[in-house]
């Protein structure tokens, strides 16, 4: 089972929008969930997941799974053999049985919501209550048989976690069995419902049992989690920069670089206090800012972080570095040819992006120009070589 995934025994992933999924990269929800109606040992236990670790236990590589495996043969280390290198001392000291379609949830990934400060634009309603507002005023322009009420519906189903009290009830239930926590976006630090959630985790007594991994776009530090953190066995908190400066603010929107770096700062001198922190620099490639990346690494040189993580977006497909027209993709490897910096992950990312299938760009350009009109902004100012690879003018 040379393919073998670990998730599908000990986790599942809820979704901003109240869905159940194998694991944040799963292509497909599992079906017949709906976390207003179901709870999360309902979906671990539903023959969906039996049925996706039995795919495993026969040697196959499910479908759903797919972005994984076109990380893997790029050469890069997908989630699926990230997992096995983050959970393994936690393994240690759980009973799994990778010959058997049951398991035993230890660590559940918690989209709490879609609550966002930040209209980030490789983001979306889905993620975004910002971005959902801002889909709304989009949609005014359009012809009416275009319009759709997506970003109505993902501003109402965000809610999930503030509308039934249910699922809080039986976390904690599951409190005594949970090993890892990981909290993403939304923006998890505005998301008070998960701060007490740990509150009760300390109250109880689990918390020191208990790591934690965050993703957050680092324009907020918290007052309860400098209080609460201390408690557990360990917390990682992953910075999501993507860019620097002036194209941080545009890719970002609404954050300011200046704030984010001196919210850094803060966590920093919080990490020198507390020996269970960890620092993680979380980056996403895409496609606006595949052109810029030595600019970033020379900011991280001069970080403190524990680790970098370079992720790649998958989704949306049109901010995926692998749908780039072909012209862009032969200035990007030029871009690229002499690099001193981490080569070994520009290289994977480089066959990545040529393994996609190309396209013209028209659907970045139409999106860039929507978004543009709205914040006032324009892609070419501060991302000149984008913008001519995509005939943006």
């Amino acid at each position: 089972m040379k393919k073998l995934c670990i998730l599908p025994w000990v986790s599942v992933e809820t979704t901003p929008i109240g869905d159940v999924k194998p694991c944040c990269l799963a292509k497909e929800a599992i079906p017949n969930v709906d976390l207003n109606t179901s709870t999360l040992e309902a979906a671990f236990a539903s023959d969906y997941m039996r049925d996706l670790r039995q795919q495993f236990i026969n040697g196959e590589q499910p479908k759903t799974c797919d972005r994984c495996w076109d990380e893997e043969a790029a050469g890069r280390t997908s989630k699926r053999m990230n997992s096995f290198l983050r959970l393994r001392e936690m393994m240690k000291t759980v009973d799994v049985d990778f010959t058997s379609t049951d398991g035993k949830l230890i660590f559940l990934d918690l989209k709490l919501g879609n609550i966002c400060n930040l209209k980030c634009r490789i983001c979306g309603s889905f993620s975004s209550s910002k971005w959902a507002q801002e889909e709304i005023e989009i949609q005014k322009e359009w012809p009416a048989d275009y319009k759709n009420n997506w970003p109505h519906e993902h501003l109402r189903k965000g809610q999930w976690p503030r509308k039934n009290q249910d699922f809080w009830d039986n976390m904690d239930k599951l409190l005594p069995y949970i090993r890892y926590f990981e909290f993403t976006g939304g923006e998890p630090f505005l998301i008070s419902e998960h701060f007490d959630l740990l509150r009760r985790a300390v109250e109880q007594g689990y918390s020191k049992n208990i790591e934690i991994h965050y993703n957050t776009n680092a324009t907020t530090f918290p007052k309860e989690g400098v209080e609460l953190w201390p408690n557990f066995k360990l917390v990682e908190i992953a910075f999501s920069v993507d860019d620097v400066g002036d194209r941080f603010e545009y890719q970002r929107f609404g954050a300011k670089w200046q704030e984010v770096n001196d919210n850094i700062a803060k966590f920093q001198e919080l990490k020198r206090n507390n020996v269970n922190i960890v620092l993680q620099h979380c980056l996403t490639v895409n496609v606006f800012n595949i052109y810029y990346l030595r600019e970033l690494f020379i900011w991280m040189q001069h970080q403190t972080f524990d680790s970098t993580y370079f992720n790649v977006l998958h989704d949306a497909p049109y901010f995926s570095i692998r749908s780039l027209p072909d012209a862009a993709k032969q200035e990007i490897i030029e871009v690229y040819r002499d690099n001193p910096y981490y080569k070994e992950e520009v290289d994977n990312l480089i066959r990545f992006m040529q393994q996609g299938n190309s396209t013209d760009g028209s659907d970045l350009k139409r999106l860039s120009d929507e978004s543009d009109r709205q914040r006032k902004q324009h892609l070419k100012h501060h991302h000149p070589e984008l913008a001519r690879a995509v005939g943006y003018e």
